[in-house]
C-alpha cells in the first residue's frame, strides 16, 4: 500500500464545479455531468452495536424511503435522535458518519474492479481530525503507578502526553493549504493512492492506535467517478458512469438509493 501527499490544486476542479450549487443538492458535493448518481446509506447501530439498515427501520414504520430522505425522517426522529413520532424507531443511534470498514472495502472493490492495475486515485482526508496536527486537542488518561512518587508519576504523564500530541504528519502536510470546499469545516488534505490503500487506508499509527478513517472524498485520477462523505452526514454520495452506478446498485453489501443531480437531500425528492 502506498500514498503520497499532493497539492490541493488537484482538487480545485471540484470546488470550481460545486461552488454555485444549492448546498442541499447532490451537485453541491459531486460535480454536475456524471451519467448517474447514488446515495450509499450509512447503517446505524442498535443497542447491541449491531448494524441496522435504513430498510429495516423503514419497514418497522411502514415508511417508503425516497431519494431525499434523511435517516431522521425514516426513523421518526429529530436531528438529535429524539423521537418526534409515536411509532419512532428508538432502538438505534443515528447512522454512522462513515461507511463501516467492510462496506467501504466492498464499495472500493466495485469502483476499481475494471481499472488498469496502474490506475491512481485521489483520496481526501478531512483536515479536522485531531491526530493530523496533534497538539492540545489530544488528551490522555494514565493511571498513576503506585510504585512511583507523585513527581515521578507527573513526569511519566507529561512524557506520555507529549508523545500522544505529536503530529501524525510532517510540516509539509500540516502546513500545506488544504482543499477548501466551503462551509468552514469542509477542508481536506489530498493524497494520491493506489487501489489497495484506498480500500484499506492506514494514515498513521498513533498512541490511539491505527488511524484508518475512510476518505471524505475520493476520485479516480481520470475523474471517471467521484464520491463524497460530508462530515457527520448519513450517506456517501457517488457519481459515475451508468455502468459503474449499476454495479454499485447491485452490490449486495451496500444499501443504495439512486438520486438525481438536483435532488435536494432532506427537502424533497424533486430532481430524481
Amino acid at each position: 500500500m502506498q500514498f503520497s501527499h499532493i497539492s490541493a490544486e488537484q482538487g480545485q476542479w471540484i470546488a470550481s464545479a460545486c461552488s454555485s450549487a444549492d448546498p442541499s443538492t447532490v451537485v453541491a458535493q459531486i460535480p454536475v455531468g456524471y451519467e448517474r448518481y447514488v446515495r450509499i446509506l450509512h447503517p446505524a447501530l442498535d443497542e447491541d452495536d449491531q448494524l441496522v439498515s435504513w430498510g429495516t427501520v423503514a419497514k418497522s414504520r411502514n415508511h417508503i424511503i425516497t431519494a431525499a430522505d434523511l435517516f431522521e425522517t425514516v426513523a421518526g426522529l429529530d436531528a438529535q435522535g429524539d423521537p418526534v413520532e409515536e411509532d419512532a424507531w428508538v432502538d438505534t443511534d443515528l447512522p454512522l458518519d462513515q461507511l463501516p470498514e467492510e462496506q467501504w472495502q466492498s464499495l472500493i472493490h466495485t469502483l476499481t474492479a475494471d481499472a488498469e492495475p496502474t490506475q491512481k486515485y485521489i483520496a481526501g482526508l478531512w483536515a479536522g481530525y485531531a491526530f493530523i496536527e496533534g497538539g492540545d486537542r489530544i488528551q490522555i488518561e494514565q493511571e498513576p503507578d503506585p510504585q512511583l512518587s507523585d513527581e515521578e508519576n507527573q513526569t511519566a504523564y507529561q512524557t506520555a502526553l507529549a508523545e500522544a500530541q505529536k503530529p501524525a504528519f510532517g510540516p509539509e502536510i500540516v502546513n500545506a493549504a488544504p482543499l477548501e470546499l466551503g462551509g468552514g469545516y469542509r477542508n481536506y488534505h489530498l493524497f494520491e493512492a493506489d487501489a489497495e490503500f484506498l480500500a484499506r487506508p492506514l494514515w498513521a499509527q498513533t498512541v490511539d492506535g491505527a488511524q484508518r478513517q475512510r476518505p471524505a472524498l475520493a476520485f479516480s485520477a481520470d475523474k471517471s467517478w467521484m464520491l463524497s462523505t460530508e462530515p457527520y452526514d448519513d450517506c456517501t454520495i457517488l457519481g459515475g458512469s451508468a455502468a459503474l452506478i449499476e454495479a454499485v446498485l447491485k452490490n449486495p453489501d451496500l444499501e443504495v438509493i439512486e438520486v438525481g443531480q438536483f435532488t435536494r437531500i432532506g427537502h424533497s425528492n424533486e430532481g430524481l
